[in-house]
C-alpha cells in the first residue's frame, strides 16, 4: 500500500534496514485495515444496531498485521 523510504542516518543505526521499512509498511496498513472496520462498526451502529459486532474480525486481521509490523520492526534493529 505504501512505499516506505528510510533517511540514510536511520538505515546506518539499524542492521537491517529493508525489513524495518516492510515493518513500518505492515503497521501502516494494518492500521488502515483497523480503522476501516471501526469505520464500518460505526456505519452499522447508526443503521442497524443488532449487526454493529460483524467487522470485529477485519478488526482483528488489522491489529494482527500491526503486531506482525511490530516484530519486524523490532528484529531488524
Amino acid at each position: 500500500m505504501w512505499q516506505v523510504e528510510l533517511r540514510p542516518e536511520i538505515k546506518k543505526e539499524l542492521r537491517d534496514p529493508e525489513t524495518f521499512a516492510t515493518g513500518l509498511t505492515n503497521v501502516y496498513t494494518g492500521l488502515v485495515v483497523a480503522m476501516s472496520g471501526v469505520l464500518i462498526m460505526l456505519v452499522l451502529f447508526l443503521q442497524s444496531s443488532e449487526h454493529m459486532l460483524a467487522p470485529s474480525a477485519l478488526m482483528a486481521i488489522g491489529l494482527g498485521l500491526v503486531g506482525w509490523g511490530e516484530w519486524q520492526k523490532y528484529k531488524s534493529k
